[in-house]
């Protein structure tokens, strides 16, 4: 971990946390922030550590091309639908400690040579669970897309985030993706690569930076 990483990554969480008082989770903020290809575990007191995952580049590469992003075209709020399943978490660890054992198959099978499609069934598996937590997890119309994309020659098909909808993503063959495509071209696809940057200033305009809100207004009245 980066202190740079690190800071960003857990002012963002607090910052929805704290200050917003927002229902949601810590793992977007942390691999937006660090980028890469990562094993993020959530430690009891609090600690946050990131491991980067062994596997090769043409196994990345591999798993790229076999994955494939659709937004949905309906926003949601992430805590409302996040709220709905964190009240009573006692009653949810036995879904909670199944998902966490499908990561680490999920993990053993990318860094070995079992074909990639069992990826597929573990993301589908643990779709299933995570729907198991609440019913505003999905909802029919995303529970038809998946299905759409199953008889099309999808692997699996889960919702990105807290759930409720947005961004689909789908474990597709590449040899399938045309059908899929033509399935769900009422949706927009986003296509995406792994990125191992991190999150990064690309504009800094140092001109427009002012140290305090007094000097802000001296320059608006030039």
């Amino acid at each position: 971990m980066t202190p740079a990483q690190h800071r960003l990554a857990t002012e963002g969480i607090a910052i929805e946390q704290d200050v917003l008082q927002e229902t949601v989770g810590c793992q977007d903020q942390v691999t937006a922030a660090y980028g890469g290809f990562n094993h993020i575990s959530f430690r009891r007191d609090g600690e946050i550590v990131v491991r980067p995952v062994g596997v090769g580049g043409e196994r990345i590469d591999e798993l790229n091309r076999h994955l494939m992003l659709f937004h949905t075209g309906i926003q949601r709020t992430a805590s409302q639908v996040a709220d709905a399943y964190v009240r009573d978490m006692d009653r949810h660890e036995p879904a909670l400690r199944r998902t966490a054992a499908l990561v680490e198959d999920a993990l053993a099978v990318l860094s070995g040579p079992e074909p990639l499609t069992r990826v597929g069934e573990l993301l589908h598996e643990a779709w299933m669970v995570k729907c198991s937590l609440s019913p505003t997890v999905t909802n029919p119309r995303v529970s038809a897309l998946s299905d759409e994309a199953r008889a099309a020659g999808a692997v699996s098909g889960k919702l990105i985030g807290a759930g409720g909808d947005g961004f689909v993503l789908l474990f597709v063959p590449p040899h399938q993706q045309a059908r899929v495509h033509e399935a769900l071209k009422r949706l927009i696809r986003v296509p995406f690569r792994f990125d191992f940057s991190g999150s990064r200033i690309v504009v800094h305009d140092a001109e427009n930076e002012y140290p305090d809100e007094e000097s802000a207004r001296a320059r608006m009245d030039v």
